[in-house]
């Protein structure tokens, strides 16, 4: 199922998970103005392949962390936002 989307999150964008526990799988949710977005692998699939998207995710949310990070710190002081278009 093919599908692209593009949001720019700020501080009132919400992500968060929900976790049913043992009795489905859990969903991770991004919510902002005007789109709310559900990141999960469906039921059909094996374990194997949700705990392999799961790691994906996660690595690359590091990744994007770490690169905000690096970009932050390269800002002159009291610099609040730079837009580069």
């Amino acid at each position: 199922m093919p599908a692209s989307m593009s949001f720019h999150g700020d501080a009132s964008t919400w992500v968060h998970l929900h976790d049913y526990g043992t009795e489905r799988l859990p969903i991770l949710a991004v919510d902002g103005d005007g789109y709310y977005l559900s990141i999960s692998v469906f039921d059909s699939q094996p374990i194997a392949d949700h705990q392999a998207f799961a790691e994906k995710l996660a690595k690359a949310a590091a990744d994007y962390l770490a690169a905000v990070q690096r970009y932050a710190a390269a800002l002159p002081a009291n610099t609040e936002t730079t837009q580069v278009r």
